[in-house]
């Protein structure tokens, strides 16, 4: 009987935590909107995150990834509570497991601009000692303008591209025009499900 052997299948886009949601309570409501999934959802999972239950979940995304045929993934990553040393805890989790991973922390200043700062300093530190990642940035909706600049010229800086969510909700409308002469041909643009066709973005 012949055998025919495909090549890995890459994921464009992860939230190698996004395993532990399995295990949460439900919502006190049923989300409406997407401002309110994330809140009610994404944001008290990525909060609770410490860099042991980080570790754990990028295993098992792995191990999950490994048995579809996935060999390499990049993901988005966000641990508000844990920010420093989290890109490594999920390479070195990949690693073990034996998958590829392109990583990038979001940074957002929905925990204040020195939850930004830390976030742009892991991205930092990550990619400054041999790391491979992207900067990563949540959405424009959730940072500000000086946010969105400093992460896209330290990416430049850097070499590296940008990973970021683009108009995944209508809250993030106003992404096109705020990331216009930001956004370069390296960056990454997850979703883009409400970008406007003329939009004029590179990515």
């Amino acid at each position: 009987m012949a055998e025919n052997t495909t090549p890995g299948l890459v994921c464009g886009h992860h939230h190698l935590y996004s395993v532990l949601a399995r295990g949460m309570p439900p919502p006190p409501m049923v989300p409406t909107t997407f401002q309110s999934i994330l809140e009610q959802i994404w944001w008290r999972l990525d909060s609770a995150l410490d860099l042991e239950m980080l570790e754990w979940s990028a295993r098992l995304g792995a191990l999950e990834a490994l048995e579809s045929g996935t060999t390499a993934i990049v993901d988005h990553h966000e641990s508000p509570n844990a920010i420093e040393g989290s890109l490594d805890v999920i390479a070195r989790a990949c690693a073990d497991v034996g998958v590829r991973v392109l990583t990038a922390y979001g940074v957002t200043d929905r925990n204040g601009p020195e939850g930004a700062k830390q976030g742009l300093e892991e991205n930092r530190r990550f990619i400054s000692e041999g790391g491979n990642a992207l900067v990563g940035i949540h959405a424009a909706f959730t940072c500000s303008d000086e946010t969105l600049e400093d992460a896209a010229g330290m990416a430049r800086d850097l070499g590296v591209g940008v990973h970021i969510h683009v108009c995944e909700g209508p809250e993030d409308k106003d992404a096109a025009q705020r990331l216009r002469g930001l956004a370069r041909a390296d960056w990454l643009l997850a979703h883009c499900v409400h970008l406007p066709s003329d939009h004029k973005l590179e990515g």
